[in-house]
């Protein structure tokens, strides 16, 4: 076995995930302001609060919600630690909406601007 190549790593790997007009259902989450986007593969996803910006390259998806379209960001795990953690079962993660929250190591921004959302 070498060291390097393959997709393991940081960051984990590029492609697959949503995919632009597939039909894609956004449901919401036992853990306030967190989302779940039901499709080919579920992801978990936050309320884009800049609809058409993508933070660190991202998926976004949007859905139409009567007259409206809403737009979800596609959250990582391979790159959120909280993420991952909601994933693994977390029972309770101390934050949500309208909470003021103290995030010090944003680094590139990943978990922070999902925690903004």
């Amino acid at each position: 076995a070498g060291v390097g190549g393959g997709r393991g790593g940081r960051g984990g790997g590029r492609g697959g995930g949503m995919k632009g007009g597939k039909k894609v259902v956004v449901e919401p989450h036992r853990h306030a302001g967190i989302f779940v986007a039901r499709g080919k593969d579920d992801a978990l996803c936050t309320k884009n609060m800049v609809p058409g910006k993508a933070v660190y390259g991202e998926k976004r998806i949007s859905v139409d919600v009567g007259e409206e379209k809403v737009e979800y960001r596609v959250w990582n795990p391979f790159r959120s630690k909280i993420a991952a953690g909601i994933l693994g079962g977390l029972e309770n993660i101390w934050i949500g909406p309208g909470d003021k929250v103290l995030y010090l190591g944003a680094a590139s921004g990943t978990t922070v601007s999902h925690v903004s959302d």
